[in-house]
């Protein structure tokens, strides 16, 4: 069986065909950093006291800051009983050794999981 392949075509043809393409990426692109530009525009809204249980027991949100206007967080999946948690998940967050120049961004990585 053989893969399919585009057509054969002059340098010309194909250079039109690649700013055909370009102008759809950079259109697309425009609509995505739109888009973005209206999520930042959403509206807040105030959070309850939402309390997580820590390493050193119950913890405020608030308090999972620890002073930082800014917040990532990462939600690692989670099954009960299972003897290895989700390799996709664990995979992609042991590959975290070197967070320290998130203080340049006042931003603070943190792992939560129902486990």
């Amino acid at each position: 069986m053989t893969a399919a392949l585009p057509p054969v075509a002059d340098r010309e043809t194909w250079a039109a065909a690649l700013a055909d393409l370009r102008r759809r990426e950079k259109a697309a692109t425009r609509e995505l950093d739109a888009v973005a530009a209206q999520r930042r525009r959403l509206p807040m809204v105030e959070m309850d006291d939402y309390v997580l249980t820590g390493p050193d027991g119950p913890i405020r949100l608030v308090d999972v800051f620890d002073g930082r206007s800014q917040l990532i967080v990462y939600n690692h999946m989670w099954t009960d009983g299972a003897r290895f948690q989700c390799p996709g998940c664990t995979g992609f967050t042991t590959q975290f050794s070197r967070l320290d120049y998130l203080a340049d961004y006042d931003a603070r990585f943190v792992i939560i999981t129902h486990g």
